[in-house]
């Protein structure tokens, strides 16, 4: 409370400014009665409530003022019997919790607002655990990927895009003792990537190098894919970054992600630094890493392309 608080106070904004609009202002107001009714809360829960949605509003208050598309309200959350199913609140800024059947629909609340972020899940107990990103704002509305869908329990990090503005969770087959939580951090938080490197399921790496192969080996039963994010974080065809001059015969070929299903072996070119999103479909299967810098010569920069 004290946190929020602090951040409100700490705005710098003018009721009579030129971005003081009839919208911004609103959520403004949101924030401020957001933190009196959390101040004047009589339990933890309803005081989590109130900073919950003064979270909400600042986040839309920040929208609105950099230009960015505005979340709206997420649905509500819902017990598998239609009653509703509160979140657990721990008073983190960043984490959402929950346990039990039903579907939670969580408002991302990025640490570098406008920038793709890293998703942080924890899951114990028996049940069925589904994640999804959701695109809600005032001009669109849409479902994007399926990072998660596990039986039983499940720890990893998954890469949030910049335009996902929710996360629905929804739990199925479970009992109270089926909890979860989710904790969204910066991508500068992503491991950085060493020259050999084993792990399991599902895991976001940073690679601080220029170019280099980076060979994947994959133990699972199910569908797995390994994913390069450029440090611009643009995908194709967006991203406009030159590539590098290959040596010919160089392997890898010319995509930015390699995928198998079952045991494989596959080999993919990092043409400079950025990140890698590893996804392995049960959340379990292990995988080793090795990662082999490739010298080329700098190439003449030609007008209009990036470094």
């Amino acid at each position: 409370m004290t946190a929020f608080g602090e951040e409100v106070a700490a705005l710098e904004f003018e009721a009579d400014g030129a971005d003081a609009t009839p919208a911004v202002l609103k959520e403004y107001r949101a924030a401020l009665e957001a933190y009196d009714r959390a101040s004047a809360a009589c339990t933890e829960p309803d005081a989590l409530t109130a900073l919950r949605g003064g979270r909400a509003a600042m986040i839309r208050l920040d929208a609105r003022r950099n230009g960015r598309p505005v979340p709206i309200d997420a649905l509500p959350s819902a017990a598998a019997s239609g009653r509703p199913l509160p979140l657990i609140g721990t008073g983190e800024r960043h984490v959402s919790t929950g346990f039990g059947d039903g579907k939670s629909e969580v408002l991302i609340d990025r640490p570098e607002p406008g920038r793709p972020a890293l998703v942080e899940v924890d899951v114990t107990g028996e049940g069925n655990f589904f994640l999804q990103t959701m695109t809600r704002t005032e001009g669109r509305t849409d479902t994007g990927d399926s990072p998660i869908s596990i039986i039983g329990e499940y720890h990893g990090r998954c890469y949030l895009p910049a335009d996902a503005t929710h996360l629905l969770v929804t739990t199925v087959n479970s009992s109270n003792d089926h909890r979860w939580s989710t904790r969204v951090l910066p991508l500068s938080a992503a491991p950085v990537l060493v020259a050999e490197q084993r792990g399991d399921g599902d895991e976001v790496l940073r690679h601080k190098g220029g170019p280099a192969l980076l060979t994947v080996q994959f133990r699972t039963d199910t569908i797995w894919q390994v994913r390069f994010v450029c440090r611009c974080l643009r995908s194709r065809p967006g991203c406009d970054c030159r590539p590098p001059a290959w040596p010919d015969n160089t392997p890898g070929g010319q995509g930015d992600s390699v995928y198998g299903l079952g045991d494989g072996r596959r080999t993919l070119r990092l043409p400079r630094s950025g990140f890698l999103v590893v996804q392995e479909d049960s959340g379990g299967g292990s995988w080793y890493l090795t990662t082999q810098p490739v010298d080329i010569p700098p190439s003449p920069r030609r007008r209009g392309q990036r470094r």
